[in-house]
């Protein structure tokens, strides 16, 4: 496990984040996966816990309320959830070389301000050393009128925030934990220019392929409710 470098998709729904997933599986020993339902932020306050727990108590006796708080060690707990996600959800082959998920719920429906969507970016970082973010928008009227929001009130001041979130993200991250560590993609700068997705994996040190990154990109994808439609936009998770 030592040896596997880590990337991640941040995104939200309609952005062409399918394409880029399988642009980066298609590179030599990477391995994305799909979503999983944010799964990991569930970790994000397991951890937070044992953490506050392990900081503010320190008792070993039986009959004290904060019994066993003394033998907590948050670090060891990572490394264990570190070995779960590794083998239980990514489930490296034995070429990965890079390994990693895509997700799109970051909407102000999943965290309630972007302090919390910070923190659980970096959160991951925690969990996954070193990881690379590839953050991927989009126009938000063009995403909105997917068929993917029938029934949000407002899916276009949503998609706005969340754009905006990302963006200001991506600066964050870079500032935080320094430069090769993230990059911000945008849909109508790389949909039909695929050197725009090498370029940007090259940049975090991810391996290049233009050849088969342009071969994926030109793919027309066949999943989700506008599948076998006349939908004109190509490679459009």
């Amino acid at each position: 496990m030592s040896d596997l470098q880590f990337v991640t998709v941040v995104t939200y729904g309609r952005t062409g984040s399918t394409v880029i997933q399988a642009a980066l599986n298609a590179l030599p020993g990477v391995l994305v996966r799909g979503e999983n339902y944010a799964a990991f932020r569930g970790l994000q306050a397991y951890v937070q816990s044992v953490a506050e727990t392990a900081d503010r108590h320190h008792s070993g006796r039986p009959g004290h309320p904060w019994f066993g708080s003394a033998k907590l060690d948050p670090a060891e707990v990572v490394a264990d959830l570190r070995r779960h996600v590794v083998t239980t959800v990514l489930r490296p082959r034995p070429a990965t070389r890079w390994l990693g998920f895509k997700e799109i719920r970051y909407e102000p429906g999943h965290f309630a301000s972007y302090d919390l969507l910070l923190s659980y970016l970096l959160f991951l970082d925690t969990l996954l050393p070193g990881l690379r973010y590839i953050v991927n928008v989009r126009d938000p009227e063009s995403a909105a009128r997917s068929g993917w929001w029938p029934d949000h009130g407002d899916p276009v001041a949503a998609l706005t925030q969340t754009r905006d979130w990302l963006v200001d993200a991506v600066a964050d991250v870079t500032a935080i934990k320094g430069p090769e560590r993230a990059v911000l993609l945008d849909y109508d700068a790389w949909t039909g220019r695929p050197e725009v997705l090498s370029d940007a994996f090259a940049s975090l040190g991810l391996p290049r392929d233009d050849a088969a990154v342009r071969a994926v990109v030109g793919e027309r994808l066949t999943h989700g409710p506008t599948a076998g439609t006349s939908d004109p936009e190509r490679g459009v998770e």
